[in-house]
């Protein structure tokens, strides 16, 4: 794969969801909370974001010319879309912590559904054994005081962002809409930046058998956090020949749920060290020995068999994912994901407008069912 491509492919992979090319002000963004915990933002975040979203719709006019069904920019091929149930322990947290989610004193149970995927845009085609960013997405549903209904929990394989904010984030987009030596000169001047981009690029064996991360920061009450989930048994499944099927990841998550559950637990990471762990440079590691890392829940995915029938894989298609479906206190926050909020939501919308779709929320682990069947509609091609 070429560096363009690479580049390319990690952008996109944090991006959003594919959409067709049409001019977008800023003006059309969420309305936002006010900065908060160490957040910046400018009227030249705006302008920044204006021109991100409109960047990001550009580099997609290739592919929609190409395609008469509408895919994600990012994270377009998912392994599946899998039932599960989320249940929340909130007594390792401070009380003062225990907000949203983990409000309760006592144990909390949320159902959910999970999607699995790649992160590059041309993971319709790529073989699983390119190096990637991989991607899960936890939905919890009916969740109290959450506007959407849902909170959900965006998380990929790295540990850590790969870009410092959304003036970095926008040199990044206009390098990769440039030329290779846009890409160089990118690299040249942000070494830390271009350093992470090509280290969050894996292999994995297996979706249920590998970590993940928020990689940015949200809140947490009157503090910072960052979350991931970690398999609650570790099993190694070795790569696969290179003539295997390209979908094999997919594969191995349908044989292994057709036969046992899988489990993650739950961590959240509270900033205890502001001063260190910069709100706005998500590149930089939090250590635990400051900031220590809390086990508050644990996600169980039962044996199921019908993840690849037509109308699941449907309704993993149509679903959207969007860190800002979340209460108020667990929010996402910092400069990259008020950029999200912007180019999440809107390429989200225009996705579904082109597939004929309807955006909306699952209440169930019956989605096909009742008023939320259009979920399992098939896009229009």
């Amino acid at each position: 794969m070429s560096n363009k491509l690479i580049f390319g492919s990690l952008l996109l992979a944090v991006a959003c969801h594919q959409a067709p090319v049409l001019k977008r002000k800023v003006a059309s963004m969420p309305t936002l909370p006010s900065p908060e915990l160490g957040e910046v933002w400018t009227n030249r975040n705006d302008d920044q974001a204006d021109e991100i979203l409109q960047t990001t719709l550009n580099m997609l006019a290739q592919r929609a010319a190409r395609d008469t069904h509408t895919r994600r920019d990012a994270h377009p091929r998912a392994h599946g879309c899998v039932k599960a149930t989320m249940d929340i322990t909130p007594e390792p947290l401070a009380p003062e912590l225990r907000v949203g989610i983990f409000a309760a004193d006592t144990p909390k149970s949320y159902p959910a559904w999970i999607r699995f995927s790649n992160g590059a845009p041309d993971g319709n085609t790529a073989h699983d054994l390119e190096k990637d960013v991989r991607g899960m997405a936890v939905k919890l549903m009916n969740v109290p005081g959450a506007q959407s209904g849902s909170q959900d929990l965006v998380m990929i394989t790295s540990e850590q962002f790969f870009t410092k904010d959304g003036a970095d984030y926008l040199d990044l987009h206009e390098a990769i809409s440039g030329s290779t030596a846009h890409l160089i000169w990118y690299g040249i001047t942000h070494p830390r930046s271009a350093s992470r981009i090509m280290s969050a690029r894996v292999q994995i064996g297996h979706p249920l058998f590998s970590n993940y991360f928020s990689s940015v920061p949200y809140k947490l009450g009157n503090r910072s956090m960052r979350f991931s989930v970690m398999p609650c048994q570790l099993e190694t499944h070795a790569l696969p020949r290179k003539n295997s099927p390209k979908n094999f990841l997919q594969q191995r998550l349908v044989a292994t749920l057709a036969q046992k559950p899988g489990c993650f637990d739950f961590y959240v990471q509270p900033n205890m060290d502001t001063r260190n762990n910069i709100l706005e440079d998500p590149r930089l590691p939090w250590p635990s020995m400051h900031s220590p890392v809390h086990k508050v829940g644990r996600l169980t995915i039962p044996v199921q068999t019908d993840i690849t029938s037509a109308q699941q894989m449907n309704f993993c298609e149509n679903l959207s994912m969007n860190p800002w479906h979340s209460r108020a206190e667990t929010r996402p926050l910092g400069q990259i994901n008020r950029m999200r909020a912007l180019v999440y939501g809107e390429i989200s919308r225009l996705r579904h407008e082109k597939n004929g779709t309807r955006e909306m929320e699952p209440v169930s682990h019956s989605p096909c069912v009742g008023a939320t069947s259009p979920l399992c509609q098939t896009p229009r091609h």
